[in-house]
Parts: C-alpha cells; sequence; structure tokens
C-alpha cells in the first residue's frame, strides 16, 4: 500500500513538469457530479441488492492544472437511509492539444458510510477514514462543459463501538462537469 501511495504522489507532482493549464483556458472552477450504480448479489441469493452513488464536487484551479476538489458523495443502499463521505481531494489536469483531459487525483475524507454492498450499510454510529486514489479523463464539450469518466480507489477504515476493519473499494464514476 506504501508504495502504491508513493507512485501516485509522485505521478501527480510529476505532473507538474509539463506546461499545464485549466481544461478551458481562462475558467478557474470545475462544478461536477457523477454516478456509479451497482447491482450485486451472493452466490446463494436469490434477490440482489443496489447501491447508488453520487458524488458533488467544486473544484478550484489553484496554479495551472492543480486543482483543489472537495467532494461530498451521497451513498443510497437499497432499504436504508442516505449516508455520505466528504473528502478533499487534489487533482492534476494535463494539457493535451486535443479535447480529451487526463487527471489523476488523491485526498482522504471522513464520513458515516461505503459505497460497497450490504457488508455494512453506514448510518449513524459509524465512522468512516478514506484514502482516495484515481485517475481519468474529461472529455470537453464546448467552452464550459465535460464529460467526466473516472476509475476510483477507496481505502476505508471503518469503525464504531464494536467494529473496526478496512475496505478497499473499487469504482468507475461517470458524469458531467461545468467550467466557469
Amino acid at each position: 500500500m506504501k508504495r502504491f501511495f508513493v507512485f501516485l504522489t509522485v505521478l501527480l507532482f510529476l505532473g507538474a513538469t509539463f506546461a499545464a493549464a485549466q481544461p478551458v483556458p481562462g475558467k478557474k472552477f470545475e462544478l461536477g457530479t457523477s454516478f456509479s450504480f451497482s447491482m450485486f448479489d451472493f452466490g446463494g441469493d436469490s434477490e440482489s441488492q443496489t447501491v447508488l452513488t453520487l458524488p458533488v464536487r467544486f473544484g478550484y484551479y489553484i496554479w495551472k492544472g492543480l486543482e483543489l476538489e472537495p467532494e461530498l458523495m451521497l451513498i443510497k443502499f437499497e432499504d436504508s437511509d442516505v449516508t455520505y463521505n466528504l473528502s478533499a481531494n487534489l487533482s492534476y489536469n494535463f494539457k493535451t492539444k486535443g479535447k480529451i483531459v487526463p487527471f489523476v487525483l488523491a485526498g482522504a475524507g471522513i464520513g458515516n458510510a461505503f459505497a460497497v454492498g450490504p457488508y455494512m450499510e453506514g448510518g449513524e454510529g459509524l465512522s468512516a477514514f478514506l484514502l482516495n486514489f484515481g485517475g481519468g479523463a474529461k472529455f470537453l464539450i464546448g467552452n464550459s462543459g465535460a464529460l467526466r469518466v473516472e476509475y476510483r480507489f477507496t481505502r476505508n477504515h471503518l469503525s464504531d463501538e464494536e467494529f473496526s476493519d478496512n475496505l478497499n473499494t473499487h469504482n468507475v464514476l461517470v458524469g458531467v462537469s461545468l467550467f466557469f
């Protein structure tokens, strides 16, 4: 895990050696949302479970392609209350000549849920500390929008009064971003 974290950190900051700029010149802010929908079942179960994940993020370009990107991720498990994770992510957008802008991200957060199955649904009394790592691409549309496709690895440490464990999740998120 340490090697993976070091690799992503080095990759993020080596990106600064490229001549980078915001995906849309002159725009300093990005408002975006994505979604991930999962349906699964365990081998002997006759019914499947569903999970809907909806992150909302507001990005600010600090310097060239470096973006501070706080994120509120709402998670709805089938037959349960909506839970949340709040993260502070730092992403780096690489300059390209075309309409595709690749990016990498890393961050940390807190919350009361995780986005995988009925293992533990989250909610009152549960606390989570998470680390996010990932990357993807923004496909620019005009001068103020983009489609966003992203892979996200999350290391989630969950605990409550009687339980403490780590959970690793892999998610693919698809969404849109607006630049202003």
